[in-house]
């Protein structure tokens, strides 16, 4: 592996293959193993049968799924918003909270505040303040899971110039990094201990085998906006500081924490930048006495100064002494080799030798700049390996005395292919079936000149919930995303008005007078399907799909809830295999939870499971008696009454478990989900691994369960741990890392559909049980910022409209970003919580404030539910027609047209992926190498909305793959002997089978 190749490229020139994270160990550095104790959070070794659980929810399923496969149908309604004003408040819509009750003195748990690794690291101070025992409390929630985090690493607020690979993130199309090269050996006036405090910027590509794909790039092709500081200078740094140290901004003007980005405040410098996704540039904001280094790993071939080929930068040579130069590869150095300097009014533009990357260079004022580069000497001489072969210093800002704007400095790469030539073939690539920036390059430059002056700093996310009113099939939420846009210029008035600056196509006309000036950002396929607009060939190749460049300082995406969430599928099941039902209800009613579980002395995931699958069966044995009862189609969203009828009779005639046998059951049912929902503990008669309220974070945390088994009876063991020894809190292997914020989802959406049955069953168990549940939901679903204890939506990526499952440590460990396996866990914890709403929604008929509590509740979840399929369907369903083929090769994906575009290379063979990172995609999961398992992690559970989930077209290629794996599988020694029957994924097997539309078969 070459070592400036970043993202883990082999350089065997077989296959382009791509390392993978082996299915047992953590990953670090490039992609290698090279730690031995797993920090991710993910147990080494989930023991399989586990697995068998989530499969086993859907074991009478496999009847159940039997002719009920239906395509949604969604519903084309938009809803109009009005802009508000300048205001946090009021600049996108932002809903209630769903309670405002405070977790530890209103509904009594007990609070914990972290330490170590487990705490928000110092690029948080600004947020908090310090107590008299020294420990910081903070003044409200913070992030956890976001695509940032990883610039918000203790490795990073540590010393972000040593922080390398892992401090990465990808705004998309670039990967942005906080550890600029070193610069000390430069013939200039500079100390010795001057380090480079800013940002990286780099442009990836994709590189894809069968089973793996990853946006990777070479470190050396990047450039760095920075400025430098003189180590020895700099005051007050202690060991857990470094000269080149930031925090995240939390001032006047931006007080509140943004999903899309984050804004770094340098400690030792007055410099600043915002990090931001879709950004089209990189930029830096500089004080009055910081003067901006640009540095790069590679040597320039000419720098064009302010748009006039005649006007041409001569650098001086790294060692300030003339040098003759191999003639066909030579830099600009001047004859001399001194460095002279240059007045530059706006813009620099500049070639790169071996990326062969232009980037162009925009200052908000005129400078003063000189320039050193490396160069090919006709005479060869033995000389140490400099990082650096380029680097440009602005000397002088050439502003008014009483100036006080801040210098702002904006880069983006204008073509990542000027001549062919680049050291990566892939940026030149040309079989993409459209066109890329580089193909216009004029263009493309035309736009960055003209939104040169207008950058976002803290975007805020908005959801307007559908109306009291709106049909239950026409419900619609609008996300509205106010990207924060602010000038580079004096003249603040120059910025356009918002309400004339909406999403749309960079060349479509508008009647807004400062056009020219909007915003521009980067838009992924799936924010373009709502343009009129959609031939667009200012786009970059991503790892996300086709990423075009859009005006617009405020986006509205309307997201339709498609039909109502329901335990019940669209058609009832099928007359002929009522039989087959009917006699495995008779045997799963008999379950009977093990004591530890009814204790909850036990991890927040298995049990919940297992909670979840009992749920299921007092749902569908409701269905069969409802269906006995000889009731008509009005419950069935697809259904005639002739198959409706025959279910019914069908029904009647088989023996289903008596409704005590049901009652008994939900009697399990209910003490299993309320029993972690009590504080305190074993000692107030609690769980024994207690939820506990985060206090640092914000957020609902387990203790977890050191378990002390009872020899023979393992049901019978207990935990031996008491609060405030919580060994989920201090172990990240311990309960899936859920005490660092894995998770999540996963594990409460188990018990949030468990508490849907019940309070379905008893409504009065749910209205007193609403706030503790409730504690779930606000943890991995809360919609309002105005919520002071729990962060707005955890998971949830805007921008990419996925949720994340990774947590703290893989900021401090991955440098591929957030991570998330099972997106079909992340589709039914939202399903349970759309449940949840509803029930307590017939529950607190009477009561009209918790009725709108409740309505809420069941918006968030149809909401998050359809976000989360479509999402799926982009990034882990992969099937379909390759973008930029012969039928869509000139236009963006048109939303009218059903055919389903596949966002990976042909080269990713998979039907699946298995485990998605912010910049990696692979065929395996944490827990297991069998190709079933990578396959079937994205299919459990089988509740209602897998009908909608699994796309048939996408299920009838999946099938085959599905069964030969698990005949592999199933071939396996020892231990592994018939592991998919006996792990339960044959289970899944015949649930997809069903869902393909055979029958018969299934």
């Amino acid at each position: 592996m070459s070592p400036r190749q970043y993202g883990s490229i082999s350089s065997d020139g077989a296959e382009e293959s791509v390392e993978l994270i082996p299915h047992n160990e953590n990953f670090a550095g490039n992609g290698t193993s090279d730690v031995s104790d797993d920090k991710s959070g993910k147990l080494k070794e989930r023991k399989w049968f586990h697995y068998a659980l989530a499969a086993l929810i859907g074991v009478i399923s496999v009847g159940y799924l039997h002719g009920r496969y239906h395509h949604p149908r969604l519903v084309d309604h938009g809803v109009d918003h009005a802009p508000g004003d300048d205001n946090n408040a009021n600049r996108v819509p932002m809903p209630k909270p769903l309670s405002s009750l405070d977790p530890t003195s209103d509904l009594g748990f007990r609070s914990t505040k972290r330490s170590g690794l487990a705490s928000p690291s110092k690029v948080w101070q600004k947020f908090a303040h310090e107590k008299n025992d020294q420990q910081l409390e903070f003044t409200q929630p913070l992030p956890t899971n976001a695509w940032y985090m990883n610039l918000l690493s203790h490795k990073a607020a540590k010393d972000p110039a040593r922080a390398g690979e892992v401090a990465h993130v990808y705004t998309i199309p670039y990967i942005v990094g906080v550890s600029p090269p070193n610069p000390k050996d430069m013939p200039i006036t500079t100390t010795a201990t001057s380090v480079m405090a800013g940002i990286d910027l780099f442009l990836p590509v994709i590189k894809a085998s069968s089973r793996n794909m990853q946006m990777v790039f070479d470190k050396y092709n990047g450039v760095s906006l920075g400025a430098l500081v003189d180590e020895k200078k700099v005051k007050n740094i202690d060991e857990d500081d470094s000269a080149t140290s930031y925090h995240v901004i939390n001032d006047e003007s931006s007080t509140s924490i943004s999903p899309l980005g984050v804004g770094l405040q340098w400690n030792h410098l007055d410099m600043k930048s915002y990090i931001v996704r879709g950004m089209p540039y990189g930029t830096v904001a500089y004080g009055k006495d910081v003067l901006p280094t640009i540095l790069s790993g590679n040597r320039p071939t000419s720098i064009i100064i302010d748009n006039d080929d005649s006007n041409k930068m001569l650098c001086g040579s790294l060692t300030g002494k003339p040098i003759e130069q191999v003639p066909n590869r030579k830099a600009p150095i001047s004859k001399d080799g001194t460095a002279h300097t240059y007045t530059v009014e706006k813009e620099l533009v500049f070639h790169l030798k071996q990326s062969d990357f232009t980037w162009v260079v925009f200052f908000s004022k005129p400078v003063k700049l000189r320039c050193f580069s490396d160069a090919v000497p006709m005479v060869s001489v033995a000389a140490p390996f400099e990082e650096v072969k380029f680097r440009l210093d602005v000397t002088e800002v050439l502003s008014e005395d009483d100036d006080d704007e801040d210098l702002v400095v904006r880069m983006a790469v204008a073509s990542e292919c000027t001549t062919g030539r680049s050291t990566m073939k892939e940026h030149c690539d040309r079989t993409l079936g459209y066109d890329t920036v580089s193909s216009n390059v004029e263009k493309y430059l035309e736009l960055l000149r003209k939104g040169k002056d207008f950058y976002p700093k803290n975007p805020l996310v908005g959801v307007d919930f559908p109306k009291e009113d709106d049909e239950a099939d026409e419900r619609v939420t609008n996300v509205v995303v106010d990207w924060d846009f602010t000038s580079t210029k004096a003249n603040k008035s120059a910025v356009p008005d918002q309400a004339s600056t909406k999403l749309r196509g960079v060349t479509q006309s508008t009647q807004n007078d400062v056009d020219d000036d909007a915003l521009i950002m980067f838009a992924l396929p799936h924010h373009l399907e709502s343009l009129s607009e959609k031939d667009s060939s200012m786009c970059f190749h991503t790892f996300h799909g086709r990423t075009c460049l859009v005006h617009g300082s405020t986006w509205e995406m309307p997201v339709q809830h498609g039909a109502p969430q329901s335990f019940l599928a669209d058609r009832p099941p099928l007359a002929d295999v009522i039989p087959d039902i009917a006699h495995a209800l008779k045997d799963d009613v008999k379950f009977q939870l093990s004591e530890n579980v009814l204790r909850g002395a036990a991890d927040t995931y298995f049990p919940a499971k297992i909670m979840s699958k009992i749920g299921r069966i007092i749902e569908i044995t409701h269905e069969l008696k409802h269906l006995s009862g000889g009731e008509d189609a009005a419950d069935y969203a697809d259904a005639d009454e002739s198959a409706v009828a025959e279910s019914a009779s069908a029904a009647a005639a088989v023996d289903l478990p008596s409704d005590d046998e049901i009652e008994s059951l939900l009697d399990d049912l209910q003490e299993s989900v309320e029993i972690w929902l009590k504080p305190g503990g074993k000692a107030e008669k609690g769980a024994e691994a207690e939820f506990l309220f985060d206090g640092s974070w914000g957020g609902f945390v387990n203790c977890g369960c050191k378990y002390t088994f009872d020899e023979g009876h393992p049901d019978k063991g207990t935990c031996s741990n008491v609060f405030p020894s919580c060994p989920a809190l201090a172990d990240v292997n311990q309960d899936f890392g859920n005490g660092f914020y894995n998770d999540h989802h996963f594990h409460y959406g188990y018990h949030i559909y468990a508490a849907a049955v019940v309070a379905k069953n008893r409504p009065e168990w749910g209205k007193r049980m609403y706030e503790r549940v409730l504690m779930y939901v606000r943890d991995i679903a809360n919609p309002s910022i105005d919520d002071e204890h729990f962060p707005m939506f955890r998971q949830k990526d805007w921008y990419l409209g996925n949720s994340w499952a990774a947590g703290l440590m893989s900021m401090e460990l991955s440098p591929h970003g957030r991570e998330q396996e099972s997106s079909s866990e992340a589709i039914a914890a939202f399903e349970g919580i759309a449940l949840f709403g509803t029930a307590m929604m017939d529950a607190f008929q009477d009561d009209v404030e918790n009725l709108e509590s409740a309505r809420m509740v069941r918006n968030v979840g149809e909401f998050l539910t359809s976000m989360e399929v479509e999402a799926a369907k982009r990034f882990w369903h992969v099937w379909g027609e390759q973008e930029g083929s012969a039928s869509n090769s000139s236009k963006v994906k048109d939303s009218s047209v059903s055919t389903h575009i596949n966002t990976y290379p042909s080269q990713y063979t998979k039907k699946v992926v298995g485990m998605m990172h912010d910049t990696m995609a692979s065929f395996q999961t944490w827990f297991a190498p069998q190709d079933v398992v990578s396959y079937g992690i994205q299919l459990i559970p089988f509740t209602a909305v897998a009908q909608r989930r699994d796309d048939q077209e996408w299920t009838k290629e999946l099938y085959p793959v599905y069964a030969k794996s698990c005949e592999i599988a199933d071939m396996g020694s020892g231990q592994n002997s018939g592991f998919c029957v006996k792990n339960g994924w044959s289970v899944v097997q015949a649930g997809l089978l069903a869902e393909t539309g055979k029958v018969d078969e299934a």
